[in-house]
Protein backbone atom coordinates (compact mmCIF):
# COMPACT_ATOMS: atom_id res chain seq x y z
CA UNK A 1 0.00 0.00 0.00
CA UNK A 2 2.80 2.72 0.87
CA UNK A 3 4.31 2.01 -2.66
CA UNK A 4 0.90 2.48 -4.58
CA UNK A 5 0.63 5.58 -2.70
CA UNK A 6 4.07 6.45 -3.85
CA UNK A 7 3.61 5.56 -7.22
CA UNK A 8 -0.14 7.34 -7.36
CA UNK A 9 1.14 10.65 -5.35
CA UNK A 10 1.07 13.83 -7.51
CA UNK A 11 -0.59 12.68 -10.63
CA UNK A 12 -3.60 13.84 -12.21
CA UNK A 13 -6.64 12.26 -11.71
CA UNK A 14 -7.27 10.84 -15.05
CA UNK A 15 -3.90 8.94 -15.31
CA UNK A 16 -4.22 7.10 -12.13
CA UNK A 17 -5.85 3.56 -13.20
CA UNK A 18 -3.39 3.54 -16.24
CA UNK A 19 -1.11 3.94 -13.27
CA UNK A 20 -2.19 1.51 -10.72
CA UNK A 21 -2.67 -0.76 -13.79
CA UNK A 22 1.18 -0.85 -14.90
CA UNK A 23 2.31 -0.63 -10.92
CA UNK A 24 0.23 -3.89 -10.32
CA UNK A 25 1.62 -5.24 -13.43
CA UNK A 26 5.18 -4.41 -12.66
CA UNK A 27 4.56 -6.05 -8.90
CA UNK A 28 3.30 -9.11 -10.06
CA UNK A 29 5.88 -9.25 -12.94
CA UNK A 30 8.53 -8.97 -10.27
CA UNK A 31 7.08 -11.25 -8.09
CA UNK A 32 7.44 -14.30 -10.16
CA UNK A 33 10.70 -13.52 -11.28
CA UNK A 34 11.90 -13.08 -7.50
CA UNK A 35 10.14 -16.40 -6.77
CA UNK A 36 11.76 -18.47 -9.54
CA UNK A 37 15.28 -16.50 -8.36
CA UNK A 38 14.59 -17.68 -4.69
CA UNK A 39 13.80 -20.86 -5.26
CA UNK A 40 16.57 -21.76 -8.04
CA UNK A 41 19.37 -20.02 -5.40
CA UNK A 42 18.04 -22.25 -2.42
CA UNK A 43 18.02 -25.37 -4.41
CA UNK A 44 21.74 -24.55 -5.39
CA UNK A 45 22.95 -23.82 -1.53
CA UNK A 46 20.96 -26.73 -0.69
CA UNK A 47 23.23 -28.78 -3.37
CA UNK A 48 26.11 -27.69 -1.87
CA UNK A 49 25.62 -27.08 1.57
CA UNK A 50 24.70 -31.66 1.12
CA UNK A 51 27.84 -31.73 -0.97
CA UNK A 52 29.84 -30.17 1.94
CA UNK A 53 28.22 -32.29 4.46
CA UNK A 54 28.13 -35.61 2.65
CA UNK A 55 32.35 -34.86 2.49
CA UNK A 56 32.37 -35.38 6.57
CA UNK A 57 30.64 -38.27 6.36
CA UNK A 58 32.64 -41.16 5.03
CA UNK A 59 33.61 -44.52 7.09
CA UNK A 60 37.37 -42.96 7.76
CA UNK A 61 35.21 -40.14 10.09
CA UNK A 62 34.75 -41.73 13.11
CA UNK A 63 32.06 -39.15 14.35
CA UNK A 64 29.93 -40.15 11.26
CA UNK A 65 30.53 -43.87 12.49
CA UNK A 66 29.27 -43.23 15.93
CA UNK A 67 26.26 -41.66 14.50
CA UNK A 68 25.19 -44.32 12.63
CA UNK A 69 26.03 -46.83 15.46
CA UNK A 70 23.95 -44.66 17.73
CA UNK A 71 20.89 -44.42 15.23
CA UNK A 72 20.97 -48.36 14.51
CA UNK A 73 21.19 -48.65 18.68
CA UNK A 74 18.42 -46.43 18.97
CA UNK A 75 16.09 -46.85 16.62
CA UNK A 76 16.84 -50.60 16.03
CA UNK A 77 16.77 -51.64 12.25
CA UNK A 78 19.14 -52.82 10.20
CA UNK A 79 22.85 -50.38 9.48
CA UNK A 80 20.94 -49.70 6.03
CA UNK A 81 18.23 -48.41 7.67
CA UNK A 82 20.00 -46.43 9.97
CA UNK A 83 22.46 -44.60 6.82
CA UNK A 84 18.90 -43.71 5.28
CA UNK A 85 18.15 -42.36 8.63
CA UNK A 86 21.23 -39.93 8.57
CA UNK A 87 20.63 -39.20 4.87
CA UNK A 88 16.97 -38.22 5.67
CA UNK A 89 18.55 -36.25 8.54
CA UNK A 90 21.52 -35.03 6.81
CA UNK A 91 19.05 -33.29 3.59
CA UNK A 92 17.07 -31.92 5.89
CA UNK A 93 20.14 -29.54 7.24
CA UNK A 94 21.60 -28.93 3.99
CA UNK A 95 18.00 -27.70 3.10
CA UNK A 96 17.99 -25.50 6.13
CA UNK A 97 21.30 -24.28 5.42
CA UNK A 98 19.98 -23.51 1.77
CA UNK A 99 17.62 -21.43 3.59
CA UNK A 100 20.05 -19.90 5.99
CA UNK A 101 21.78 -18.62 3.44
CA UNK A 102 18.61 -16.82 1.02
CA UNK A 103 18.19 -15.04 4.07
CA UNK A 104 21.12 -13.79 4.78
CA UNK A 105 21.35 -12.61 1.17
CA UNK A 106 17.64 -11.59 1.41
CA UNK A 107 18.78 -9.42 4.15
CA UNK A 108 21.57 -8.13 2.76
CA UNK A 109 19.89 -6.77 -0.16
CA UNK A 110 17.26 -4.76 1.96
CA UNK A 111 20.20 -3.05 3.91
CA UNK A 112 21.88 -2.14 0.50
CA UNK A 113 18.13 -0.45 -0.41
CA UNK A 114 17.52 1.47 2.26
CA UNK A 115 18.96 4.37 1.30
CA UNK A 116 16.53 4.26 -1.76
CA UNK A 117 13.77 5.46 0.49
CA UNK A 118 15.02 9.48 0.34
CA UNK A 119 15.04 9.10 -2.92
CA UNK A 120 10.87 8.98 -2.72
CA UNK A 121 10.23 12.41 -1.84
CA UNK A 122 6.63 13.89 -2.09
CA UNK A 123 5.82 16.03 -4.62
CA UNK A 124 5.30 19.31 -3.93
CA UNK A 125 1.51 20.07 -2.90
CA UNK A 126 0.25 16.80 -2.85
CA UNK A 127 -0.93 16.33 0.38
CA UNK A 128 -1.62 12.41 -0.61
CA UNK A 129 -4.31 13.01 -3.29
CA UNK A 130 -6.17 10.32 -4.56
CA UNK A 131 -4.30 7.83 -3.01
CA UNK A 132 -4.12 8.76 0.37
CA UNK A 133 -8.01 8.08 0.98
CA UNK A 134 -7.20 4.39 -1.10
CA UNK A 135 -8.08 1.17 1.09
Amino acid sequence: MPLTAIILSGLPAHKIPAAAGLSNFARIFAGGVGTSLITTGWNNRTILHHAQLAEQSGATNPAYSGALANIHATLGGSMDQARAFFEQSMNAQAAMLGLNDIFWLSSMIFIVIIPLIWLTKPGKGSGGGAAAGAH
